[in-house]
């Protein structure tokens, strides 16, 4: 019985502690949150991109014929990163996705693509694109060159 007493009382004392460390961390955070005269400031959200500004959505999509290679594959092969032949200056790296997937056997090649420029967008910016947002692209037609 004394054990038990022995145990108890140490679970309640770990589980009190862990309580006010808890409330702590939470009164700190609650404290760290900007205030203007008092009222509650909302953090401003960290851009997605360096080129944030450029993000837009096209109200009408654009038709384009672009001359690009492909680098790789986006969300399992339904799209894929491309770099433009010649580069262009502006945006250099664009994403395409097409229907059907895209395989393999494009990379490297040189591909005459035809689609619909939709806009600018956060696109894989963190682990493909080089923190850019990059053209986005409908894919209907593409020819290896």
């Amino acid at each position: 019985m004394k054990e038990f007493i022995v145990t108890t009382f140490l679970v309640l004392g770990m589980i009190f502690v862990a309580h006010n460390f808890i409330d702590n961390q939470t009164a700190n955070i609650v404290e760290a949150m900007p205030t203007e005269g008092g009222e509650l400031v909302e953090p401003t959200p960290e851009p997605l991109c360096d080129n944030f500004n450029e993000v837009e959505d096209f109200e009408k999509p654009i038709p384009v014929v672009w001359t690009a290679k492909m680098d790789g594959c986006l969300v399992s092969c339904e799209g894929a990163s491309f770099t433009r032949v010649p580069e262009d200056e502006k945006y250099p790296r664009f994403a395409g996705y097409y229907p059907g997937g895209l395989g393999p056997w494009l990379y490297k090649n040189v591909l005459k693509i035809s689609g619909d420029w939709i806009g600018v967008d956060a696109d894989h910016p963190y682990t493909v694109f080089d923190n850019k947002c990059v053209p986005v692209i409908q894919i209907n037609k593409m020819e290896i060159l």
